[in-house]
């Protein structure tokens, strides 16, 4: 009987215990496009450093920067990654209310103009057609481009064209030149009857194209230790890739479809934020808020939404 008694009282406290444990953690969603510099968070998810952190997240590949937003806009998804543009832009084309949680890197020449080698500098493509995303990044940077050559949108003929449609676009002449970025300018680079090369990078407007990742002010709310603990998670990341970088190399490049080599030479044209860079961009928001609002700006005058552009002045989260 006292063994009886034994087994059923450990039985009960068992059962307790399993009541008692911590909940489940909501799941949170993340839609994300091709970027090496992204990569991280894949890697996190792969090596288990958000579950380590105490996070569950849902990571949901789309193809590219405006199908990441859309994702986020339509509802589909509690957050996302993409550049400061599209961030900017989300709220005000009808997406909840957001805060970039994350600031993964500076396309400091990862995002680029590509044409035929007769097309040396921006000033040569007067008059021509010239393809980018117009709802998301790719205007912005043809605008700048331009605005550092003291030409403007008016001076070339913009063709609205996704990025997996661009290598076909050039090879037929339907287009001259593309506003792109890796893994799809190595395919367009790579192609040796089209002979392509850089003709603007964003080495041209440094630390301006600031990559992250936004997710909804409602989310942030139900879950107050979110943006930490992914900012923990991107942390554990960046040092698994400072210490296994050829094995993380392998495994992002793959995800990227492109080779070993290209991935390294993508990270060369990126600034990967780590979080005390991040922690120490943060405390200078009166810079990160101008950024914002010269980015809306500019969208506002180049007719790609129409904002106050009020709504920048709370975009960042103050407790990375």
């Amino acid at each position: 009987m006292t063994m009886i008694k034994y087994l059923a009282s450990l039985l009960i406290t068992l059962m307790l215990t399993a009541c008692g444990g911590e909940k489940p953690q909501p799941q949170i969603t993340i839609a994300i496009n091709p970027w090496p510099g992204y990569e991280l968070l894949y890697l996190a998810e792969k090596k288990g450093f958000f579950e380590k952190v105490g996070i569950n997240i849902k990571l949901v590949q789309t193809a590219t920067l405006s199908d990441a937003q859309r994702a986020y806009i339509n509802g589909r998804v509690d957050g996302f990654t993409s550049t400061i543009v599209e961030a900017v832009q989300a709220q005000e084309f009808g997406g909840e209310p957001l805060t970039i949680a994350l600031l993964a890197d500076y396309s400091n020449g990862g995002d680029v103009i590509l044409g035929s080698e007769s097309f040396q500098s921006i000033t040569d493509l007067k008059g021509k057609k010239v393809g980018c995303e117009v709802s998301s990044l790719g205007i912005y940077i043809l605008a700048r481009a331009l605005a550092v050559s003291d030409m403007s949108l008016d001076d070339v003929q913009i063709v609205n064209m996704e990025q997996g449609n661009a290598h076909q676009a050039l090879a037929y002449g339907q287009i001259d030149a593309m506003v792109t970025y890796p893994p799809y300018s190595f395919d367009i680079l790579n192609d040796k009857k089209l002979a392509s090369h850089r003709i603007f990078t964003t080495a041209e407007i440094p630390n301006e194209i600031l990559d992250t990742v936004s997710l909804s002010k409602g989310v942030i709310a139900r879950n107050p230790k979110l943006t930490s603990q992914l900012q923990q998670a991107w942390q554990l990341a960046m040092d698994y890739l400072e210490q296994h970088p050829e094995e993380a190399v392998k495994h992002m490049a793959e995800r990227e479809q492109i080779s070993e080599i290209e991935f390294n030479q993508a990270l060369s044209d990126i600034h990967l934020l780590s979080s005390m860079e991040q922690k120490q961009l943060l405390k200078d928001k009166e810079k990160l808020t101008k950024l914002s609002k010269s980015v809306c700006n500019t969208l506002n005058q180049v007719g790609a939404f129409n904002s106050s552009c009020l709504h920048v002045e709370s975009l960042f989260h103050s407790g990375i």
